[in-house]
């Protein structure tokens, strides 16, 4: 399976649109959905950064603190060719007092810290401290709630009709909640590499081996998804269904689906869900573990390598929820949109629901035979 080429739920004719002329194009605040303790011996730095990776500023500041890369916490990783705020933490030591702002109301230990952060990160272009503070705990991969997005599309057709009609379809009913094809890599290589790593032919380094099991793993939930979509029943409970809470990874076991449920799934309070595969029973019986056998009746030796790496089973809504979706026409040609979504849900795959992106250096390269800077 080609891992974009995904079957979507909205219109089978979509414009093209013109998506990262520039990085405030695409825009992403991490929310965390609490608020850090405000005393502990980790340092939590709220970081905005300009066409600048997660790992990048995750190296600088483990070599200018003399820490593990290990040891530096951060919630996820955020796109590089983008405007976006996330949060990271250094274990410190010492209680501290927290701050509102890098260097304002903390106490001097700290603000002597915070100007470190500063430094460290001043070989980097674009790159700005927002906030320190101090927390009792290190900051783990996946604590935050949500993201919030703006994206503008640029070059658009005229008519407005069809990207209006997808909207409002992904606001009233969700869309589907497939893995973004950078999960994969260049043309799904991260699949090929996980394959690989599993029949002992490639080494590789703990960082790339988290990214090839999660490529393997996300290839077969799209798999599922893909066939739903295609099916129309992706967000339809159907018995034997694994139901997902919204915005939890508590899942329960739905036999037979009545007018409750149902309501429930109207109302996105559950959604259903698709397989991250690993060790353990499958928790779907009926037509949906029939389905999702026939769906991956021929990826075994992938089971078998997330089997082996020791990875749980768990599942992953099969729909996401557009929240807050606002929309504005900035011009005849150009749409700016307003979303929140789940921590997880990837910004790309509402894109799919709208239009046929095609990226600034694409774009360039193909339509006036120049290079992108």
């Amino acid at each position: 399976m080609n891992v974009t080429a995904l079957p979507t739920s909205c219109l089978d004719e979509l414009p093209i649109a013109l998506f990262k002329s520039k990085p405030e194009d695409f825009q992403v605040d991490e929310l965390l959905g609490f608020e850090p303790d405000g005393d502990g011996e980790h340092l939590w730095i709220n970081v905005r950064k300009r066409n600048q990776n997660t790992r990048d500023m995750i190296e600088l500041l483990a070599k200018a603190f003399s820490i593990p890369e290990k040891d530096v916490g951060y919630s996820g990783l955020k796109d590089k060719h983008a405007l976006t705020t996330q949060w990271v933490s250094l274990p410190m030591g010492g209680g501290g007092v927290a701050g509102a702002g890098a260097g304002v109301g903390l106490s001097g230990e700290d603000t002597d810290l915070s100007a470190r952060v500063v430094d460290a990160l001043a070989s980097l272009q674009d790159v700005e401290v927002v906030t320190v503070t101090r927390s009792r705990k290190k900051l783990r991969t996946g604590a935050h709630r949500q993201n919030r997005f703006k994206i503008v599309l640029r070059n658009l057709p005229a008519d407005h009709a069809v990207v209006e009609q997808s909207l409002a379809l992904v606001r009233d009913y969700g869309f589907p909640n497939y893995f973004g094809s950078q999960r994969f890599g260049h043309g799904g290589r991260n699949v090929a590499s996980a394959r690989s790593m599993f029949i002992g032919n490639r080494k590789t380094t703990r960082f790339k081996r988290g990214i090839y099991l999660s490529a393997a793993r996300s290839y077969l939930f799209n798999l599922v998804l893909a066939k739903r979509v295609a099916s129309s029943n992706w967000k339809t409970v159907l018995a034997g269904e694994a139901c997902i809470l919204d915005g939890t990874n508590s899942s329960f076991h739905c036999e037979a689906p009545d007018d409750d449920i149902y309501s429930r799934n109207a109302q996105f309070d559950i959604h259903t869900s698709g397989p991250l595969h690993g060790r353990g029973r499958s928790v779907v019986s009926g037509i949906v573990k029939e389905l999702e056998r026939e769906c991956l009746k021929d990826e075994e030796s992938l089971f078998q390598g997330l089997e082996k790496a020791g990875l749980k089973q768990e599942r992953r809504a099969l729909r996401a929820v557009a929240y807050d979706l606002q929309w504005q026409w900035l011009d005849n040609q150009t749409l700016e949109i307003n979303v929140v979504l789940q921590k997880g849900v990837y910004a790309t795959s509402l894109l799919r629901e709208l239009v046929r992106v095609e990226e600034v250096a694409t774009f360039i390269n193909e339509n006036n035979k120049e290079e992108s800077p």
